[in-house]
């Protein structure tokens, strides 16, 4: 019955706060109440009609349960993305954000390692955001229209809303990010790269996208100064310069003893997964970097200023660069 268990777990997790577990599957399989209990306590096995119910109606695949031990593979959840589409992409963001709510601060904690700046800080500038988006319809669309004509064909009243929502999630999760000296420079390489190939109609649009850069970054040093994060500003945050390169962007929501790994492909997608012994490794990779890092959020720390006042600069040289008109 262990797997049975397992399997009520997870569709306690895709489930929104205001339901009761009970309620649901009550209304989901047509038994009564205390036919759920008997279930949920594993003193009733799921026959295999309730089984593939549940499986639909949560989108859980079996393997996922009966599997979720294995070493010798994992199962993934992957949403395609395409932009020639945009509800697929909303689609996406929208699962992404029920991956966040409905769980109180005691109950979870955010593991990532920040080889790029995380997705989730861009819910606050969206001009960022949507060149975000661009650099990723580009590389795999190889769809060649300017930055502005991109922007223009945007769903900004379906997107933006959703990407607020994972931000606003986001801000109240205690969370222990990894950042190295090179995590600003992904995406200024990317201003500067689409800068120097003509995607942007006004050289003024890529100096405003530099300023909300600056004013992100601005963001996350108030966080690491305070060791708190959100509006209300009683959210840990826990910030390591770590001096080792990350190789790529991974985080790991952890709530008890249940785990959720993510692993960014591309630029904006992802595949994520609860497999127990994947998770397992990547908490304790996470931990391993944490060791060989310094923290820098929260006391006074000379690495704390000397790592913002480094990627401030370098953005500030771009800026310098683009304003001399060097290249």
């Amino acid at each position: 019955m262990e797997e049975q268990k397992l399997l009520f777990n997870i569709i306690k997790t895709r489930i929104p706060v205001q339901y009761r577990l009970v309620d649901v599957l009550e209304e989901l399989l047509k038994i009564s109440g205390d036919s759920v209990y008997r279930r949920i306590r594993g003193e009733t096995e799921l026959s295999f009609s309730e089984l593939k119910a549940l499986c639909k109606a949560f989108d859980i695949s079996m393997d996922e349960v009966f599997d979720y031990k294995s070493s010798q593979s994992a199962i993934f959840h992957y949403t395609p993305v395409d932009f020639s589409d945009q509800e697929s992409y909303v689609a996406y963001i929208k699962r992404m954000s029920e991956s966040f709510i409905g769980y109180s601060q005691e109950e979870q904690v955010l593991f990532l390692t920040a080889q790029d700046i995380p997705y989730y800080y861009f819910g606050d500038y969206p001009e960022l955001l949507y060149f975000k988006l661009y650099v990723w319809n580009d590389t795999v669309s190889r769809n060649a229209i300017s930055y502005s004509d991109f922007c223009n064909k945007l769903d900004k009243e379906a997107i933006m809303p959703v990407y607020k929502k994972v931000t606003n999630a986001i801000q109240n999760i205690p969370s222990k990010e990894i950042w190295t000296n090179q995590t600003i420079d992904a995406p200024l390489r990317l201003l500067e790269h689409y800068y120097e190939i003509g995607a942007f109609e006004k050289r003024e649009t890529v100096l405003f996208l530099l300023d909300q850069l600056a004013s992100l970054l601005d963001t996350v040093k108030k966080y690491a100064n305070d060791g708190l994060k959100g509006t209300d500003k009683k959210t840990p945050f826990y910030l390591y310069l770590c001096p080792v390169d990350l190789e790529n962007n991974r985080f790991l929501l952890k709530r008890g003893e249940n785990m959720l790994c993510d692993i960014r492909l591309y630029t904006v997608n992802s595949i994520s997964t609860g497999n127990r012994t994947l998770c397992l490794e990547t908490l304790q990779w996470i931990d391993d970097l944490i060791s060989k890092s310094m923290l820098i959020s929260g006391s006074s720390s000379k690495e704390r200023v000397r790592f913002f006042r480094s990627s401030m600069n370098k953005i500030s040289g771009l800026i310098n660069k683009i304003d001399s008109k060097t290249f």
